[in-house]
């Protein structure tokens, strides 16, 4: 496992689109990531949502999730972790990562340059964790 900070900037080389690699096993410490998540959040409100947003909410329908109130579980998304990308377009890839020291996962969205404001940002859509 891999620890990471999600408001950490790396670069890409040329022809990557996307930093982080969805078969890697990555954690996370949650009450560091915060400061930074609720910033990213508070930015939907002035700038709007990234267009990569729609990335996610596709993937909560096909899914059979709730738009309106997403509701995926540890259960679901736990067999993606390390193995695969939830979803994966020219504008975000969604990835499971995990809280270090504890058994909940997070649902993250990284964005492509694709997204105006969110270039490459990194952003935790279940911010309570997956139910």
């Amino acid at each position: 496992m891999k620890k990471i900070k999600l408001n950490d900037v790396k670069r890409k080389g040329p022809g990557e689109e996307y930093a982080l690699d969805p078969t890697e096993k990555y954690v996370i410490n949650y009450e560091e990531e915060m400061d930074y998540q609720a910033a990213t959040v508070a930015a939907f409100n002035i700038m709007g949502p990234p267009p990569a947003l729609k990335n996610y909410h596709a993937w909560l329908f096909e899914n059979g999730f709730n738009v309106e109130m997403p509701n995926p579980t540890n259960e679901f998304v736990a067999p993606y972790y390390g193995v695969k990308p939830l979803w994966k377009t020219p504008y975000s890839q969604g990835i499971v990562v995990k809280v270090e020291n504890d058994d909940d996962y997070f649902i993250v969205m990284e964005c492509s340059n694709k997204n105006k404001g969110y270039k490459y940002a990194k952003i935790i859509l279940t911010l309570g964790g997956c139910i």
